[in-house]
């Protein structure tokens, strides 16, 4: 497992996180959005699905409007990993909570965001499943 500490990219994104936490209002949900994305690494579509779970938790728990955007990329990478029931995408990030070694550690609000939260965006995480699915099948 990969701990926030243990990164260079998961550091700065702890420091960014921590600035959204006390001054929430000085960033911009573009600003959060960017730092997500330029946090990504190359993976095997699982490993990334478990990593960038991890990496945008905190980010829907702090701006829970930003989720549909940010669970774009997880669920793309459940698509081209092989996974074709549009039900099973909420499950992976529960299974992503209670795994006792993740690809990326959980922070506890990750953790808490994954176990209360995430199961409430099941519709959405449908809807951006078969977005996906049709992209990928046009292409």
């Amino acid at each position: 497992m990969l701990r926030w500490s243990e990164s260079s990219k998961l550091r700065e994104l702890s420091l960014f996180y921590a600035k959204l936490r006390e001054t929430p209002g000085a960033i911009t949900d573009e600003q959060v959005v960017q730092m997500i994305r330029s946090t990504f690494w190359s993976a095997n579509c699982w490993s990334f699905v478990e990593a960038a779970f991890a990496i945008i938790s905190p980010a829907c728990a702090m701006r829970p409007h930003l989720t549909k955007l940010l669970i774009e990329e997880p669920i793309r990478a459940m698509v081209y990993g092989g996974l074709e029931d549009p039900g099973a995408v909420v499950t992976q990030g529960l299974a992503l909570a209670g795994k006792p070694d993740p690809e990326v550690e959980l922070t506890l609000e990750g953790k808490k965001w994954l176990l209360e939260e995430w199961p409430k965006f099941e519709a959405v995480a449908r809807q951006v499943f078969q977005e996906i699915q049709d992209e990928t099948a046009g292409s």
